[in-house]
């Protein structure tokens, strides 16, 4: 099973719900959110939101700035309708940003619990990710991610990825990087600066 079979499958089962995308609850939702924009600029910015889901992450942005380009993107369809529905004026498409072939850049990229889909190959294909939102943005990604410092056990739907590992990646990608590890016990954010 693919990631799109997985999120669709969530979406069939628990409808718009935080764990139709894989989160526990609406409080882990919105930890892990506050903290992935807590230190991004998106004042006057243009922002990606790579894997938006039901759009959630709208309101946090809102709290960091007045002003702001937001396009919303997820490959799957029935999560791009009810964001639209949940923020009428704001845009959303179907697409994949992840590949490599998505034809705009922004000035902030940012990616919420996307990269952590238990699927064949997920060490490789989240470095291909990671490395691919890099190239899209103009000034800083930021994204988040199951896992930590020590080890963590994988599960059937997440694939809990180790921060010191990611952290090196990025480094090799980036000029300035941060990370940030003190918000979840199992989560850690990591920007990323041009």
């Amino acid at each position: 099973m693919d990631e799109r079979e997985i999120y669709q499958r969530g979406l069939d089962e628990y409808g718009e719900s935080p764990m139709a995308l894989h989160w526990t609850d609406y409080r882990s939702m919105a930890i892990r959110f506050k903290n992935l924009v807590r230190d991004v600029n998106i004042e006057e910015r243009s922002v990606l939101d790579a894997g938006c889901g039901m759009g959630d992450i709208l309101p946090y942005l809102y709290t960091r700035a007045d002003i702001f380009n937001y396009l919303g993107v997820d490959v799957n369809p029935g999560f791009i309708g009810i964001a639209k529905k949940r923020y009428e004026g704001h845009n959303f498409e179907v697409a994949d940003p992840f590949d490599g072939n998505y034809p705009r850049r922004f000035d902030v990229v940012l990616s919420s619990g996307v990269m952590n889909t238990n699927v064949p190959g997920w060490e490789k294909k989240r470095k291909l990710m990671i490395k691919n939102l890099f190239d899209l943005a103009g000034e800083t990604l930021a994204f988040n991610m199951a896992g930590g410092t020590r080890p963590w056990r994988h599960n059937s739907l997440i694939a809990y990825a180790d921060a010191d590992e990611v952290l090196d990646y990025c480094q090799s990608l980036a000029r300035r990087v941060k990370i940030r590890t003190d918000y979840l016990p199992q989560d850690f954010t990591i920007l990323m600066f041009k």
